[in-house]
This record gives C-alpha cells, sequence and structure tokens, in this order.
C-alpha cells in the first residue's frame, strides 16, 4: 500500500530536515570557523595574539575544548599563558531558567606569567580594553551562576615583581572546587599549591554569599620567607632574608567590613635570619619561632595568643662609628615615603576599632639562645658574648602586672639572673634585681683602657643590684665583689676620658686574699636628660676611687686586718729630744704593713708650732746653763739635770730675771728665756732636731728592709699642735705608674 502525504507536511519535513542538516553542519564547522576566528581577531578581541592547536566545540552536550593554548604579551613577543587543555561542559537545558550551570571546568598544565610594576601588572591592558564609559545597570541580575567539579593540575605560576625586584614561583597547583553558587547557597573552594623553592599551600573557603561571610582555612607548610624580603625591604634596612614559615590558621570574616576578622591557630618560623646588607653577616638569626593564636579578633582588638616560644635564637649586636645594628636597620630610604601616604590613604571604614586592646601572651618564653655584643668604636674591639639565654614570662599583658626572669652566661663564665616586676603601661613604676657573679673582667678591658688607659689582666666581678623605681624616681642599691684583681700599669701616650688612679685605689681597696666589696648607691629622676643609670653607676665609681686613692689608710688596715690607728699621728714632747721608745712599737707596725703592701709608699710629716718651739728651746738652753752654773759638767747629767728643774722653781726664776739685768720682759717664763739667746741659734736646735726625728724614723724601716725610697720624708707641714707637743703624720700612696 502505497502512502500519500499530504502537502503541508511534506512542507514541514523538509524545512525540518533542512534546519537538522544546517544545525548538523554548523555543529560540525563551528569548531574550525571559531578556532580560526579567534585567532585571527584575538588582538581585537582581547587585546592579545592568542593560538590554539585544537578547540572543538559540541553543540550537542554543551562542552567546549582548548588544547595547546599559548597567550603573549602586550609586545606580542613574550609569552604570558599557556596551557595544555581546558574543557567546559555546560547543561544547556538550565539556560531556559536563567541558570548558567557549568558541570565542569577542568585545567591542564596552565603556565602563567605575573609581572608587576608599582600598581600596574601585564594584565591591566586587558582590563582596560574592557572598561566603558557607559553607566552600571542597577537593577539587580536574576540570573544565578552554579559552578561544579573545578579542577587544575599541574599548573605553574611565576610571579615577578619589576618595583622590588621580588620573583617566587608556584609549582605543580593543584586546585579543587567541588562548587561555586552565586546565588544564596555556600561556595565551599579548595586550593592546593606547591612552590618553586619548596613548601606547600593548602586553602579551604567556605563562603555564604548572601552575607559575604567567609571561613578559611589555610595550611602553609615550610614556605621560604625569602620571597618576601623584597617587601621587607621597603620598611627595613636589611640584606638577606631567609627561614621557613609554616601555619594552620582558621579566620573567620565578612568581605562587607574587612577588618572583621576573628582569627585562631599557629604560625612557626623555622631557621629565619636576617643579614646586614652592607657585610652580608647574619645578625640576627631564630632557629624555631612558634606562634600559638588562641583568639585574634580585629574588631574589638583583641589579641590571645597561648605561646610564643622562641629558641636556638642567636643576634649580633654591633656598634660602630656610623652607629648599632638596630639604627642600621631602621634607616629607611624615600621608598616608605610612598608606603606611608597609601597608608594614609585608607579608607575609614577600615579602620580598627577604638575599644582599648586587649593584649595577652599566656607562655613568652626564649630558651637556649645566644647574644654577641660587639663594640668596634675603641682602641681595641669589645667582644661579649652572651650564651645559654633564657627568659619566661606567665601572663604576659600590655596593661597588668608581669613577672619577668632571665638568666644567662655572659662572657666566658659569667653567671647572670635577673627578674622584673612592672607594667607596661605604668613604667614610672618598677622593680628590678640583677646577679652577675664570676664575670672576667678581662672581657671589659678595653673599656678600662678607652676610659683610663689601664688595662686590666685577671680579675673576676661579682655585681647585685636591686632596684626600685616610683613614680619615675629610681632607688638603686649595687654591690661590687672583685676578686683577684690585676691592674696593668697606665699605656703610656693612651688618650683617656677620665683622670683616676684605678691602679693605685684598686690596690688600696685589695685585701691580703685580694678581694674587693664595696656599694655603689644610686639615686635619680629618670626624666632627668642629665640622667643615666651606667652613666651615674661609673661616675659613682670614679668618684669613689679618687677618694680611695686620696685617703687610703682605713681602707690599708681594713684590708690588712689591721686596726686604722696604727697611722694614726704620734706626739713627741718638745723636750725632753729624745724620740722615745713608745713610738717605735707604733712604727714596727707600720713596717709590717709595707712588707705586706709592697708598693705602698709610706708618707712622714712633722708638725710643730714654731713660736712655741723658739720658747720651749729657749727655756731649755737656760735650764742648761744654770745647771752648768752650779757645777754640773757637759754630757747626759747635765741633759737629765736641766729635764729635772720645773717652771716653777724660785732660784731658776731669779736667775733668769738676773741675766735680763733689768730689761722688762711681757710674756711668761718662756718669753723672758727668749730674750736671752740669738733666735737663729734657736731655730738651728729645733731643725736639727727635726732631723733627728726623720733619722731615726727612716732607721726604723730601713733596718726592717724596707727599702728607703718606699719612705718619702715631706716638709714641714701645718697641722695644730697639742701644747708643747710635736706631731709625725702619716699618709700612704700608691704607685699609679
Amino acid at each position: 500500500m502505497k502512502l500519500h502525504l499530504k502537502k503541508p507536511v511534506k512542507i514541514l519535513l523538509i524545512i525540518a530536515g533542512s534546519l537538522f542538516g544546517l544545525f548538523l553542519l554548523i555543529a560540525i564547522l563551528v569548531s574550525p570557523i571559531a578556532h580560526y576566528y579567534l585567532e585571527k581577531h584575538s588582538k581585537e578581541l582581547c587585546n592579545r595574539v592568542v593560538t590554539m592547536d585544537k578547540l572543538c566545540v559540541n553543540l550537542f552536550n554543551g562542552s567546549v575544548t582548548i588544547q595547546g593554548f599559548k597567550a603573549l604579551e602586550e609586545n606580542d613577543k613574550d609569552v604570558m599563558l599557556t596551557f595544555d587543555k581546558l574543557k567546559v561542559n555546560m547543561s544547556l537545558a538550565y539556560l531556559l531558567g536563567k541558570t548558567v550551570k557549568i558541570t565542569e571546568i577542568t585545567l591542564i598544565n596552565p603556565d602563567v606569567t605575573v609581572l608587576q610594576n608599582g600598581n600596574r601588572f601585564n594584565f591591566s591592558d586587558i582590563i582596560d580594553f574592557y572598561k566603558t564609559d557607559k553607566p552600571k545597570d542597577t537593577v539587580p541580575s536574576k540570573w544565578t551562576v552554579d559552578l561544579r567539579n573545578i579542577t587544575l593540575a599541574g599548573g605553574n605560576v611565576l610571579y615577578r615583581d619589576l618595583a622590588v625586584g621580588s620573583r617566587f614561583k608556584l609549582n605543580e597547583l593543584a586546585l579543587a572546587i567541588p562548587r561555586i553558587y552565586f546565588s544564596s547557597e555556600n561556595t565551599d573552594i579548595g586550593l592546593d599549591l606547591k612552590f618553586d623553592d619548596g613548601g606547600d599551600l593548602n586553602i579551604k573557603l567556605l563562603y555564604a554569599i548572601e552575607n559575604n561571610a567567609y571561613n578559611l582555612a589555610v595550611k602553609l607548610n615550610k614556605f621560604s620567607v625569602s620571597a618576601a624580603a623584597p617587601y621587607v625591604k621597603q620598611f627595613l634596612n636589611v640584606g638577606d632574608l631567609g627561614g621557613r614559615l609554616t601555619t594552620d590558621l582558621n579566620i573567620v570574616g565578612d568581605l562587607d567590613h574587612i577588618l572583621d576578622i576573628v582569627a585562631d591557630g599557629s604560625v612557626i618560623f623555622q631557621n629565619l635570619f636576617i643579614t646586614d646588607p652592607k657585610s652580608g653577616e647574619v645578625f640576627s638569626e631564630i632557629g624555631t619561632l612558634d606562634i600559638g593564636i588562641e583568639k585574634i579578633d580585629i574588631k574589638q582588638n583583641i589579641y590571645h595568643f597561648n605561646k610564643v616560644l622562641t629558641s636556638n635564637a642567636n643576634f649580633n649586636y654591633e656598634i660602630t662609628e656610623e652607629g648599632n645594628a638596630i639604627s642600621r636597620m631602621l634607616a629607611l630610604d624615600d621608598k616608605i615615603d610612598s608606603t606611608e601616604k597609601e597608608m594614609e590613604d585608607v579608607d575609614t571604614a577600615t579602620k580598627v576599632s577604638k575599644n582599648p586592646i586587649d593584649f595577652l601572651i599566656k607562655e613568652l618564653a626564649i630558651n637556649d639562645s645566644r647574644f654577641s655584643y660587639c663594640d668596634y668604636r675603641l682602641r681595641d674591639t669589645v667582644r661579649i658574648p652572651v650564651s645559654q639565654v633564657s627568659s619566661s614570662i606567665q601572663n604576659f599583658r600590655l596593661d597588668g602586672p608581669v613577672t619577668a626572669t632571665l638568666s644567662a652566661v655572659v662572657g666566658e663564665s659569667g653567671q647572670l639572673t635577673a627578674h622584673w616586676e612592672g607594667n607596661f603601661s605604668d613604667i614610672e613604676n618598677q622593680k628590678f634585681d640583677v646577679l652577675l657573679k664570676n664575670f672576667k673582667l678581662t672581657t671589659v678591658s678595653p673599656y678600662s683602657v678607652h676610659y683610663l688607659a689601664h688595662p686590666i689582666s685577671d680579675g673576676v666581678l661579682s655585681f647585685a643590684d636591686k632596684s626600685t623605681i616610683v613614680n619615675n624616681y629610681i632607688t638603686s642599691e649595687n654591690k661590687i665583689d672583685i676578686h683577684n684583681c690585676v691592674v696593668e700599669k697606665k699605656i703610656k701616650g693612651a688618650e683617656k676620658e677620665f683622670n683616676i688612679p684605678l691602679r693605685a685605689a684598686v690596690y688600696i681597696l685589695s685585701d691580703r686574699k685580694g678581694n674587693i666589696t664595696f656599694d655603689l648607691p644610686v639615686k635619680g629622676d629618670l626624666k632627668s636628660p642629665e640622667f643615666s643609670y651606667g652613666k651615674i653607676i661609673f661616675k659613682t665609681f670614679c668618684n669613689l676611687m679618687v677618694k680611695i686613692a686620696a685617703a687610703p689608710i682605713d681602707l690599708i688596715a681594713k684590708s690588712l686586718n689591721k686596726e686604722p690607728d696604727i697611722f694614726a699621728d704620734i706626739q713627741y714632747d718638745i723636750h725632753p729630744q729624745g724620740l722615745g721608745s713608745e713610738s717605735d712599737d707604733q712604727l714596727n707596725k707600720i713596717a709590717d704593713a709595707l712588707k705586706e703592701k709592697g708598693e705602698l709608699i709610706l708618707e712622714v710629716q712633722q708638725s710643730l708650732n714654731r713660736e712655741e718651739n723658739r720658747k720651749e728651746y729657749a727655756l731649755f738652753s737656760a735650764k742648761m746653763d744654770y745647771c752648768r752654773q752650779n757645777g754640773t759638767a757637759d754630757g747626759p747629767a747635765l741633759y737629765n739635770a736641766a729635764t729635772a728643774v720645773k717652771n716653777s722653781d724660785n732660784k731658776f726664776q731669779k736667775y733668769v730675771e738676773k741675766r735680763l739685768d733689768g730689761t722688762t720682759v711681757s710674756g711668761d717664763l718662756g718669753d723672758k728665756c727668749l730674750k736671752l739667746y740669738n733666735l737663729e741659734t734657736i731655730d738651728s736646735h729645733i731643725n736639727k732636731n727635726i732631723e733627728r726625728r726623720n733619722e731615726h724614723i727612716l732607721s726604723v724601716f730601713t733596718t726592717q728592709g724596707i727599702a728607703a725610697d718606699r719612705i718619702k720624708m715631706m716638709p714641714l707641714g701645718d697641722k695644730s699642735t697639742p701644747k708643747g707637743k710635736t706631731l709625725v703624720s702619716f699618709n700612704v700612696q700608691v704607685k699609679d705608674e
């Protein structure tokens, strides 16, 4: 049976067949045509030259596949972007419901170069290319976008900041995003990256588009800190920067309010180091810096840390004529000006909360660290290593009471411990104790040479400080113990800032076991521009040294376990003229002191009342003449007889009156006798007696083995003398050269 179709049906079938054939033809030709057109007109379409090995568009299932893609830079020479394959699958049916649903986006082996120069990037011209002056459509779009199964594999990104010279590369990028939904649903994004010089990054983001809230988890493993060096150099004058950074952070925030951030987690630096820009030497390094973040809430101004632990740190602090390591590091260049200007232009909406800062570190500790102090400004370099540094602070706050402890080894063997109590918001009131034991003085000998021109060749120091600051006024008790301090002679021709007899003072202070102990109290107003703790201690020390060297007798006696009165004045009667054996005992004790202190010089000085001596000598001469008249022969008998005559003897008084032969003389019997003799003769007797005393004193010492050049006979002094007495005074000095 033959089927006959009506004419309208035939026409419809022909049209449908034609349309299907046309669609099939378009489906077949769309890929090569699109491939040709995109490559031919890429410069017009995106301001870039683009080439592709293959482009496949499947209109039946809504998929697009590009292989062997390459996009050049604006100069049409350098390569900006390449990838091996890009595949996109779209569910076309959802377009009817104003939904763009892409079920797969796969990108294989992309290689991207990102260049930055100031605020311009190598893709900024593309953004500018698509800019339009037409006003934006303010009517909310009713379209939704649903992107699923976004995958990136084997990607590489090279980033270079041409302005600061930074460069870092991300290798083997891995990206897995289950879904991005631009509507009222949440977005879940996962990102895995590997860096060219080691380290990897894992990011997980949960984003709610309806309120712009997000929850971000960031895990960074052994990221090279050197990548940040060019940016650090914009703020700090440093050389190389190195080390590894590992983080595990959870961040909750709101894109509508950028600084509404709450974070917790951990940050760990390992083998972090900074070098000096001139010498290239490492002046700061940290083996491990472990930071535990309990809560950071920028909006509420809360910064709470579980711990900040540092171990195996090493810091070199060098002082030169140009400054110190810190001042050099903070010597900023003109680059900071633009940065500061940018910071000033930050929108007020992003400024932090005005709430008082709530800062807490529950455990702050430094363990097994080192500090090296070097001063190159002196004639000889000062090098003081500080090792085994350990410090601990519990519940460190900026606005509450804090207690800190410190221990370290200073120099070769110095044991340092310190304790501090205070409040960082009230630095006008605090307490601290410092104890340093067994510190070798040779370590600071260059300072002694610089300030005093005396090297120190031996000695051990112990120093104890206890200080209290109340309303910026410090009261400090400082006790210094020194054992076996050996100060060498002055360096001839060496310049010095202070002229104090250090060698003499140290020698005088030392006891027979070589120990020195003295106190240096310090008081002062910290607000005074003239106040400097170190300066005050050194000035007090210098003043003490001068006083000791100027008046050493008590200290010498103490160091020898002797009574200070062994150096007391000896009183001699003007007559009889003999020195008296009772004084020899005191002279013998002084001789013992001179033997134990081999560098002491003894100064001996007589003091007398010249007028009283003249009268006494004239009176004794008259008594001797009186005894001769009565038949006493010259010699010891005459001397003894004259000594026995009393001034109240009537016969002697009549003898004197008879010799005056009626001459009226005002005054006492001594004044009358003085008229009987020539004044020069009397003075001659006085001077001879002074010489006899000096000879006797010198003889006492030299006969006991004391060198004569250690006994210095001084000219007559002017001490006030008791009536009828002549004084012999003693002083000791140490030869400073």
